[in-house]
């Protein structure tokens, strides 16, 4: 099965409608940093993004800065991106005072270890599976790393860390089984996680209508939150997520269509690259599609 005309054209009019959108754009890196790093400032609370190059799959890690010290929601997924991260981490001068892991996926933890910690908060679902399989995942990856130690479970609702108000907001059934996603209210800022890919290509599940209403529902709150930061991608605004919402429609009768042929992911990822040609690393969308394809 291909795009619909009807499916492709809204697919690429959704692309083209909805650039990215950058908080702020500037990228405070230092020159010889592979990966990128923006600081977004509001109502009186500072957030430091780092965000990995290509290899490290774009993944972002975000630094909150409290009164207290710094609060690291999710590592890197690579060495490399987690070195630089410890790096520019020390080019701050303050302590890591917590470590929150957003979801399950590995490249969000599998270069805690390179950054130097060894421990974290995170969801009840997230740390079960971190406890119980964390290191069956390691081995099978073949990965030099070591599984964090869970620290404590983090339930929905507010905690005041150094002076920050982080309101606590588990989405489950989206591009995992459960992603935390972190509010800063004072500042109308969300740490969104793997719920928003900015211009990248998603790795994809079967669940993509739960997906789809978590997006449209953060977008109804964008008065709220107006600045939202990626798992995957620069800092962005509720207005991209139109374009997210569009690609994932576009997804979901290939997917659907295809159920059982897990040969296929290959070709329905270059049919939805073709579609969405400014959205980076097609490789994610693939091996999203190889897991959701399976019968």
């Amino acid at each position: 099965m291909i795009l619909t005309r009807r499916i492709l054209l809204n697919a690429i009019g959704t692309s083209l409608l909805a650039g990215p959108v950058l908080a702020q754009a500037a990228n405070t890196a230092p020159a010889d940093f592979k990966g990128k790093v923006f600081v977004t400032e509001r109502g009186g609370v500072r957030v430091h993004t780092y965000m990995a190059d290509p290899a490290g799959a774009l993944v972002t890690s975000h630094l909150v800065e409290t009164q207290a010290g710094l609060v690291l929601v999710d590592g890197q997924f690579v060495a490399a991106s987690a070195q630089e991260l410890k790096r520019y981490i020390a080019l701050l001068g303050r302590p890591v005072t917590r470590v929150i892991l957003s979801h399950m996926h590995p490249d969000h933890w599998f270069g805690l270890a390179h950054a130097g910690f060894e421990q974290v908060h995170a969801g009840p679902v997230t740390a079960k599976f971190i406890t119980e399989r964390g290191a069956a995942l390691v081995a099978e990856r073949k990965v030099e790393t070591r599984v964090p130690a869970i620290a404590g479970t983090i339930a929905a609702g507010d905690e005041t860390i150094g002076g920050v108000v982080f309101r606590y907001r588990p989405i489950l059934d989206t591009e995992a089984p459960e992603i935390l996603t972190i509010e800063l209210p004072q500042a109308g800022i969300l740490i969104a996680q793997d719920v928003v890919y900015n211009k990248v290509h998603a790795v994809v599940s079967r669940q993509l209508d739960q997906w789809v209403a978590a997006l449209k529902a953060i977008e109804t709150r964008a008065g709220e939150m107006p600045v939202i930061l990626p798992g995957h991608g620069e800092p962005t605004a509720p207005a991209s997520l139109a374009g997210l919402v569009g690609y994932l429609q576009a997804v979901k009768p290939l997917l659907v269509a295809n159920i059982g042929k897990e040969d296929q992911a290959k070709a329905i990822t270059e049919e939805i690259a073709r579609a969405f040609p400014d959205y980076r690393i097609p490789p994610l969308l693939t091996l999203g599609l190889s897991r959701a394809l399976k019968a």
